[in-house]
């Protein structure tokens, strides 16, 4: 696997533990329907790129998904989505050797990133941070592989991409990325070992 030089990771549901959204939002649908609406949705779009502020997002939203409660209570559910970094997640980040690069490409908004010192406990982990609510560029938009790519000033096939939605390593494999599915510590470890990025 040598000619990978690039380990780009997501956040949330990879590194990021997130509570399971039928508890948090009290939607009856599966976690793969939920994905893939999260996505899809304008209002979702347009605070995870930055463009509407949080008061307006939780408005939408309420009025986009037919909520059966106010913008309020929605607001105080999602930021109450994330939970804490994976147990073993920073010790796995600074175990990868040198000889790969490691980089972050985030869905995510200020409330999350900042949110249970979850900044604060990745600091200095990556070599850069692309979050898309101060980039404007969302997954699974191919412009922001090519952001990524064209800041590394690496190849797309150098690039191996983590992430638990599957319309996003869809996109990224498009894009010419080695992209796998992965969802939290334990299969993040499996993923990399299969690589031969450990011993």
């Amino acid at each position: 696997m040598a000619e990978f030089r690039v380990l780009l990771f997501d956040l949330g549901g990879v590194l990021l533990r997130l509570h399971r959204q039928n508890e948090i939002f009290g939607l009856p649908i599966d976690e793969s329907e939920f994905l893939q609406r999260w996505i899809q949705s304008p209002a979702v779009r347009e605070f995870e790129s930055g463009a509407i502020d949080a008061e307006r997002f939780a408005r939408a939203i309420v009025v986009e998904a037919e909520l059966p409660y106010d913008w309020q209570e929605f607001l105080e559910r999602f930021e109450a989505w994330p939970d804490q970094l994976y147990p073993g997640v920073t010790d796995l980040l600074d175990n990868i050797p040198s000889r790969y690069r490691r980089v972050l490409l985030s869905n995510t908004n200020a409330i999350h990133w900042h949110r249970n010192g979850v900044a604060d406990e990745l600091a200095g982990r990556f070599e850069n941070v692309f979050l898309s609510y101060l980039t404007g560029q969302l997954k699974p938009d191919r412009q922001s592989f090519q952001l990524v790519r064209d800041q590394l000033d690496c190849d797309a096939g150098q690039i191996v991409f983590f992430d638990d939605n599957p319309a996003n390593v869809c996109a990224a494999t498009e894009f010419g990325c080695h992209s796998i599915l992965t969802k939290g510590a334990g299969e993040l470890r499996t993923s990399l070992e299969e690589l031969g990025v450990f011993p």
